[in-house]
Formats: C-alpha cells, structure tokens, sequence
C-alpha cells in the first residue's frame, strides 16, 4: 500500500486507486475534467517518489522532465509526494552585478542570486520589487556560471523595464521567483533538429537553450533564427556567429524587416524565414524537428501555426509567448513591463 503526501495531509491508496481517486476519497480538490489522460487538467507535480512511465504519457518532454503527472493517469507502487505545479516556485534574494545595453531598448542585467535557486536555461523568472511590483524575463544563462542573465526590453510606460533601465544599479537588490515554462532542452531525442526562433528579447531563452544543447551533446542540427525589425534591433550577432563557427552543427540566421541588410543577414518576416530554412533542408525533415519560439504573442502564435501546418508534430513545439502586464498592474504571473 502506497502513501501519498499532498500539501501536508497524508492519504493511504487504496487497490489500484489513481492518485485522482485516493485525493478526492479524502477531501482534497483536485481539479479534473475527461479522467482519461487527455485534458491534462488534474496535472500535478511529483517532489519526491517513483513516477510510474504511464502518469507521464502524452505529456510533453519538458513538463515530464520537471515531474509532472497526470493524477487520473498514476498508480504508485510505492509512496509518492505531490504538489500543484505552482507550488514549486523557489523564491531567493539576488543582488545585481552588471547592467549593460545590448541594442536600442535592450538592456542586460546579470543578478548573483543570494542562495540556491535551481533552473533550466531558457525558462523565466518572475523580478519582484520591494513594493511588490513584479515581473517576468526569461533566462539566457547556463547554472554553471556565476550569474543569472536576464535581457530586458524598455517598453512604453512599462513601470519594471523603465526601473530597471533608469534607475537599478549594481549592488542593488531584488527578489526572484520561480522559474517556471517550457522552453529549455530535454535530451530525449538527441538527434532531432532543433529550430530555434525569436524575435527581439526572445532570442535570451534561446541563446540558454542553444548552449544548454550544445554542452549537453546534442547530435542534431540546431538553427537559430533571430529576428527584429531593423538590423540596428537585433544585438549578440558577433556572439553567436562565434558560437556557430566552433560549432559545426549550429547554424545562426539573423533577419530583419526594414532598413539596410547587411551580407550574411536575410529580409523578411521571422515567419518565413523559418519556413524558408524548414523548406531547405528537404525531405522528412520536419518530423525530425523540434521546435523553440520565442517573442511577442502574436507573432508566437504564428509561428506555430505555421510550424504545424510545415509539418513539425504539435507536442515538438516549445513556446513562452512574453504576455505584457496589464497597465496599472502590480503583481503579473507572466509579462514583462
């Protein structure tokens, strides 16, 4: 008989009872919808314990990696404890130790966080200020180095982004949270072709998943795409050229839509210069593809539709549209202002 651990209480399984059924024989409410694996809405998060392989099934690879289960789907063998997955979140005190502008509105901020703080690069962490403001950022950095790198775009009126720009400092400090998302590498499918997408700021979590794959050994090709409205928008060319050239297997696109196009830089929109590069490479090879984008939610929402349709599986494409915070916001769970 099995034991499960879910925010505090404890509950003994009964025969071949789904986790779903042992919570809810005891009082816990546990969202849930088909029972059947399909909606994925009684997800919850494995902290410590076996996972039985079919708790997992139909979930995608980042989401398993993290633990995640499907309660309606998981039979323990042995003692099991959960949590909903927003429960996870670490939360750590980091002090700023460079600020450095990128490109017209980007700026870099690289924070040493004051304790552990355990992430994946290319997922996103939540700045929160004294006064409670907070907001998102995806991860461009590797956790072997000493800094958390973080790419911030100056939005209009954006109350975070102006701060950060105008007024942090190094030796100031601010609170993380997190980290949460699903754009960062899981070495399941070694050999699969990674295509890797992003316009303005999301290219941060893509330069953490490129290096992640890289230092991991992955055997496949990986295409980073970066794109922005004019070539004066798009800033770490020289970086991943440098990338690409020790690198055999990664090749770097810079795009833009406007303005001059220098040699080695295409024109056009991000969307078809995906398209473009999928279309090349010939044969059977969008469903070898795995797929990363990154950017404005529009534009996120095209390019998988677009993906899709080229023929990269749905469950291969991984994505954190940057959703901006509501004017007048003060706490936003993802957005970046």
């Amino acid at each position: 008989m099995a034991t499960l651990i879910f925010e505090g209480a404890r509950a003994e399984r009964l025969h071949d009872e789904t986790v779903l059924e042992t919570l809810e024989r005891v009082g816990q409410d546990v969202p849930s919808s088909c029972r059947s694996g399909s909606c994925q809405v009684c997800m919850l998060q494995v902290v410590r314990g076996v996972i039985p392989p079919e708790a997992q099934r139909g979930l995608k690879s980042t989401l398993a990696a993290k633990g995640c289960v499907l309660a309606c789907q998981c039979r323990p063998q042995g003692d099991l404890e959960l949590a909903r997955p927003d429960r996870l979140a670490q939360r750590v005190s980091a002090v700023i130790v460079e600020r450095t502008v990128l490109a017209s509105e980007v700026l870099r901020i690289r924070l040493r966080p004051e304790g552990p703080f355990e992430y994946r690069p290319g997922q996103f962490l939540q700045l929160r200020r004294a006064d409670g403001l907070t907001r998102s950022y995806s991860i461009a950095s590797l956790p072997e180095q000493p800094s958390i790198e973080l790419h911030i775009r100056r939005v209009p009126g954006g109350r975070m982004s102006t701060w950060l720009h105008e007024e942090i400092r190094p030796g100031d400090s601010i609170e993380l949270l997190g980290p949460a998302g699903e754009c960062f590498y899981v070495a399941d499918r070694r050999d699969a072709n990674l295509l890797l997408v992003g316009v303005g700021t999301g290219l941060a979590p893509l330069w953490g998943v490129a290096r992640d794959a890289l230092a991991q050994g992955h055997e496949g090709s990986i295409t980073l795409i970066h794109g922005g409205l004019t070539r004066e928008r798009l800033y770490y060319t020289g970086e991943a050229e440098a990338l690409a050239a020790i690198h055999e297997s990664l090749s770097y696109i810079p795009c833009a839509l406007q303005g001059r196009i220098p040699p080695g830089m295409r024109r056009g929109a991000i969307t078809e210069v995906a398209l473009e590069e999928l279309n090349r490479q010939g044969g059977d090879v969008a469903a070898k593809t795995r797929a990363y984008v990154c950017g404005d939610p529009p534009i996120v929402k095209d390019l998988r539709r677009a993906l899709f349709l080229g023929g990269v599986g749905s469950k291969e494409i991984f994505a954190d549209p940057f959703v901006m915070a509501p004017a007048g916001a003060a706490l936003q769970a993802g957005g970046a202002t």
